[in-house]
């Protein structure tokens, strides 16, 4: 992405506000709906997963598998704004496609080794503590989630093309025949009693694989139209790689933190109970959250040096705003009894320990929102490392807090996740803005880092 120069009097060449916002706004919501796609659609997965031979038990597994999924898959974490940044030209274009699908065989690879012994016993007996019939849904869960696992790389160049083009709209139709599928399916399959973790993972890859062609399809005459103008970067993989490593690995740190969770709930009080109400409560939260992370991408295509950082600002915190309070429409009795029992098949005593939790993790999607601008700017400036320190200070500031209240327990164990998560995010937002700040004054002093085109963007 070509980078625009800053200069004292810019500010008179920005956009007005209201203007700004308006094309924010139309590229925000489609994108919002990408970031809480896949968590939007597993509450409807829950419904065919929970109502499973062993009910709520069945679904935190197959939770917890999940994210063991998503943790060996974050070894790409960083490949959507790699491709928004470098994919610009053809002979990106096509070294970021030939990077998506090396990446995709790695995770295949590691998530096979993941469901095999030795290693299927370290991960879910010793890491888990699972046994039994829950041990071998979760390694089954594992292994049949390879194809979508591997989907998820093969799309990366057709959505980051999507998204760099600001047609998020067209991402999110895909995404919305997706979702219908997945709402269909549920409705379907619960009737007719195709129950468990094997019709809700079924029912989650085939609708994955449909929203990927299309993808491919509506990215498609973007792709044809690139070329290799001399004024258009034609980054190799190894300088791509060397962009997305840190934020992969930064990524992994971030998605580890999910399996850390499901270890740490293992050896809290009443551990049953408090995996329930803790997956139960996150599976709203989550996609919330997932919107406002969003906000990273936001930030790298619209940049605020083309667009002015009072404006973008103001939009980030709009947003945030706008997603906590979403959250709080679960404290209604109704509708929360509605959700959590009728749908998910939560115990009626159990629904005000999920409130409580959602109560307390509120403003963990503000929190996602402004963490995220920063980390579009870090990328804007060829920062990567800036991020990866914001997310290694969220594993462990997650793991610091969630082993004190683990060992001396002063609250339920359904809490212990939420307070966690939330300080880990806190932590997180701070080391990323001190890590900006040193940035900054190593571009003062003139100390090389990422090799960037010219300009700032991002600065403010």
């Amino acid at each position: 992405m070509t980078t625009q120069p800053e200069a004292s009097s810019q500010s008179a060449a920005f956009p007005p506000i209201r203007e700004t916002f308006r094309k924010l706004t139309k590229f925000y919501i489609p994108l919002a709906i990408q970031g809480m796609s896949m968590s939007l659609t597993y509450p409807l997965v829950a419904s065919i997963v929970s109502h499973g031979k062993l009910g709520a038990s069945e679904y935190a597994v197959f939770a917890q598998s999940q994210a063991i999924m998503f943790f060996v898959g974050s070894v790409g974490a960083g490949m959507i704004t790699t491709g928004m940044i470098f994919a610009r030209s053809l002979t990106g274009y096509r070294n970021y496609f030939k990077l998506s699908i090396l990446l995709g065989c790695v995770a295949a690879l590691l998530q096979f080794l993941c469901c095999v012994p030795p290693f299927d016993n370290i991960v879910f007996g010793k890491l888990y503590h699972l046994d039994g019939e829950l041990f071998d849904i979760g390694k089954k869960t594992l292994l049949c989630a390879i194809p979508m696992n591997f989907t998820f790389f093969a799309r990366n160049p057709f959505l980051s093309t999507l998204f760099a083009e600001k047609r998020s709209d067209k991402a999110t139709l895909a995404t919305f025949v997706r979702i219908g599928m997945t709402w269909l399916g549920s409705v379907i399959f619960v009737k007719l009693g195709l129950t468990g973790w094997m019709w809700g993972l079924g029912l989650t890859t085939v609708a994955v694989i449909t929203e990927s062609q299309l993808f491919k399809y509506f990215a498609s005459p973007y792709i044809k139209s690139l070329d290799d103008a001399p004024d258009k970067e034609k980054a190799p993989i190894s300088r791509q790689l060397a962009f997305t490593l840190p934020l992969s690995l930064g990524g992994s740190l971030m998605t580890i933190s999910g399996v850390m969770i499901g270890i740490f709930l293992g050896k809290a009080p009443d551990p049953g109970v408090s995996r329930e109400v803790h997956y139960m409560a996150m599976g709203i939260m989550a996609p919330l959250g997932g919107a406002a992370a969003r906000m990273q991408s936001v930030t790298v295509a619209f940049p605020p040096s083309k667009y002015g950082s009072r404006a973008i600002t103001l939009f980030t915190l709009c947003v945030g705003i706008t997603m906590c309070s979403i959250s709080l429409i679960l404290q209604i009795p109704q509708i929360s009894r509605w959700y959590f029992v009728d749908v998910q098949n939560l115990a009626p005593e159990l629904v005000r320990n999920a409130k409580i939790v959602m109560l307390i993790y509120c403003t963990g999607p503000f929190l996602h929102a402004i963490r995220s601008n920063s980390e579009g700017i870090a990328a804007l400036r060829r920062r990567p490392n800036a991020t990866l320190s914001g997310q290694a200070t969220y594993l462990a500031t997650l793991v610091i807090v969630f082993f004190l209240l683990v060992h001396f327990a002063p609250i339920g164990g359904y809490m212990m996740g939420a307070i966690s998560v939330l300080s880990a995010l806190i932590a997180s937002y701070l080391a990323l803005r001190i890590a900006l700040i040193f940035n900054d004054l190593a571009d003062n002093y003139e100390i090389p880092n990422m090799p960037r085109q010219n300009g700032r963007d991002g600065h403010h």
